[in-house]
């Protein structure tokens, strides 16, 4: 009998139990101080009850986000909600924050439109010069803050919202519309259509760009052309769904809109060196 896949690591902080000790509502630290113990490599894991935002200013981070692979110009700023698989791996001279918010303190946040859309939704977001010094600096703040632990917590909770809405800002603002905010919303529109439509002209259709300025923008943040960003998450959804669920190799085809099996086969070694049947241990048919 075929044994079931491991399921990815639930961890409150990385290495430590979901449910054990007091909940923070707000933890900060460097990277640095975590990753070194891991030789500068986070494996995929997720939280069931906070939600994470990686901070990096400056050094090289090769991260993974939902199963997509990617390695973003610095500065940028990674969230990976409530059940968000991510994994990372930094070079050692990397520069960045790591800020980590329970599920209640989310929770009260997601009244706010603009804070909600921050904290529930994946995302990658390149970060312009002004406004990572600004969050590098109320990061900080969070990271120093010290006193008795009731008005502690309260600080921290105070600068952590003052962050998350520096970071709207500059996700939302309108000199951003066709910068990063472009960007974003080729994510989402990617996360929704990726399994039907392979078609730049039908991204840049929606998006009201044209194909020259959505591939500018998305190598300028993701360092890969849009239609090699459809494929990474189209290849990275067949990788959950071969590893993850008993579905056959043709059924998982079907299920992401390839008609040919063999053409998906074809595909799926073309951008991950591996046959769909070496991932799931089943064969094609």
């Amino acid at each position: 009998m075929k044994s079931q896949p491991a399921p990815i690591p639930r961890y409150a902080l990385l290495g430590e139990d979901p449910g054990s000790g007091h909940e923070e509502l707000v933890h900060c630290e460097t990277i640095a101080a975590r990753s070194i113990r891991y030789d500068w490599e986070i494996p995929p894991h997720r939280h069931p009850a906070l939600c994470q935002l990686l901070l990096v200013f400056d050094g090289q981070a090769r991260i993974a986000l939902d199963f997509h692979a990617t390695q973003p110009r610095a500065p940028f700023a990674l969230v990976a909600p409530s059940g968000a698989v991510h994994a990372f791996r930094f070079d050692p001279d990397v520069d960045g924050l790591v800020l980590t918010l329970s599920n209640t303190l989310v929770q009260a946040l997601s009244g706010d439109a603009a804070l909600a859309d921050i904290v529930n939704a994946p995302r990658i977001a390149a970060l312009s010069a002004v406004t990572a010094a600004r969050i590098r600096a109320v990061g900080e703040q969070v990271l120093l803050a010290a006193g008795p632990a009731p008005a502690r917590e309260m600080l921290r909770r105070t600068l952590a919202e003052a962050l998350l809405r520096i970071l709207a800002e500059d996700c939302a603002g309108p000199d951003r519309e066709h910068g990063d905010r472009l960007v974003t919303r080729f994510q989402s529109l990617v996360e929704t259509h990726c399994r039907n439509e392979r078609r730049l002209a039908f991204y840049t259709r929606t998006l009201g760009c044209t194909e020259r300025t959505l591939t500018r923008r998305v190598r300028a943040a993701l360092d890969v052309s849009p239609i090699e960003f459809v494929n990474q998450r189209l290849s990275a959804e067949a990788t959950r769904l071969l590893r993850f669920t008993n579905a056959s190799c043709a059924h998982v085809a079907d299920e992401l809109g390839f008609d040919d099996p063999s053409y998906f086969s074809r595909f799926y070694r073309r951008m991950t060196g591996r046959s769909p049947s070496e991932i799931s241990g089943r064969e094609l048919g």
